[in-house]
């Protein structure tokens, strides 16, 4: 039984991290369409994201792993065989229970290290590739963002630096947005490589956010010819810590060292992550009163109970994250009354079921006494 259980789990986790990769494969397509080595760029940001979509199939697997396990064992006969001889559906549920904990603590360290450290890494795969050249976001006919910068160009020279009309828009943190635009211009390159930008006969302005323009418009500046050096930045990426989701789970804690993270959204995210560990220890009981079938009609539709009701507590769970983070609601509040349901209802179930006897008949012995009794009396009389 417990053999079955992870063989299907290892299926089914294969399978649905293929489904949520796949999502994913137009936007990998895109970003390594114009790159070097795009083969190895890609399997290096597959990788990375791994960890991610790793976490969401672990759950999902492991429970439809157990439900058919269980359900299989109850159509085959071998789980009415077990009770007959003397087992108990808690002392059944033991080997669920066991690689229930397996699975939630590899779910704690996928989440916890290998998430936040794959999604650094990954994001900073994709600044490589997209500032690696200055000169490669010049794409004819293409919008390219370049960390803060958005570039498009009408034409471009092949084998030259000659543009056509091209358009550049800043948006920095501030709020503020700076574009500049030209009919031609020209790539300075040099043997370190491409370090600025002539435009001729254009015009740029810089645009104030609404809640600080008071009315006014910002002018626009027609220039005849500009020379902007923008150095390429390949050099190095940012530190780790640009948001809650680069941190580990021991880093959510104390976000004093990451100046850029919030404390009330490490804290939401930390109960997040051991909630959704919890969350997987508590699924063979939910999985038992979907897959056990005693009667003599079996019931079907296990599954798909199942899986809505996963549905139902990730979705919670997600909402609570949400909310958690903007701090409305305290950190815990977020996640753990929503496992405290979920716990209460499923242990209701569970309990129900492991009180049902498959030996006991319909009816109990005295009724059917009493009944045989009627009727030979009918008979004498």
């Amino acid at each position: 039984m417990f053999i079955e259980c992870l063989r299907l789990f290892a299926s089914l986790c294969g399978l649905v991290l293929s489904i949520l990769l796949i999502e994913r494969l137009i936007r990998i397509v895109e970003v390594v369409a114009d790159t070097e080595n795009g083969a190895l760029v890609a399997v290096s940001i597959i990788v990375n994201l791994v960890p991610h979509y790793l976490q969401l199939a672990i759950p999902a697997a492991l429970f439809l792993a157990m439900i058919i396990s269980i359900d299989r064992l109850s159509r085959s006969g071998e789980l009415v065989t077990m009770l007959s001889a003397g087992l108990s559906l808690k002392h059944l549920s033991r080997p669920f229970f066991i690689l229930a904990g397996i699975a939630a603590i590899a779910s704690l360290v996928i989440s916890g290290f290998l998430q936040p450290l794959g999604r650094y890494s990954y994001r900073q795969t994709v600044h490589g590739i997209q500032t690696q050249s200055f000169e490669a976001a010049f794409q004819e006919g293409r919008f390219v963002q370049i960390d803060d910068y958005t570039v498009w160009t009408e034409h471009r020279e092949f084998g030259g630096g000659k543009l056509g009309s091209t358009f550049i828009l800043e948006t920095p943190p501030d709020g503020r947005e700076r574009y500049i635009s030209a009919p031609s211009g020209a790539l300075l390159e040099s043997e370190q490589g491409t370090v600025g930008l002539i435009l001729e006969n254009g015009r740029g302005a810089t645009l104030l956010p609404p809640d600080r323009r008071d009315g006014m418009e910002s002018p626009s500046v027609s220039f005849d010819r500009i020379q902007w050096p923008i150095e390429p930045q390949t050099a190095s990426f940012r530190a780790r810590g640009n948001d809650e989701r680069e941190l580990t789970v021991l880093e959510l804690g104390d976000v004093s060292s990451f100046p850029r993270v919030e404390q009330t959204a490490a804290s939401a995210l930390l109960h997040d992550q051991l909630s959704r560990a919890f969350l997987i220890l508590i699924l063979p009981v939910l999985a038992f009163p979907l897959g056990v079938n005693l009667g003599r009609r079996p019931r079907a539709g296990g599954i798909v109970l199942g899986v809505i009701a996963l549905l139902i507590v990730q979705k919670a769970l997600e909402y609570g994250l949400q909310t958690a983070s903007t701090g409305a609601i305290p950190a815990w509040a977020g996640s753990w009354p929503v496992l405290v349901v979920t716990l209460c209802a499923g242990g209701y179930a569970f309990s129900r079921v492991a009180g049902e006897s498959i030996l006991k008949p319909d009816r109990p012995p005295s009724a059917r006494n009493d009944d045989l009794a009627f009727t030979a009396s009918g008979q004498d009389a």
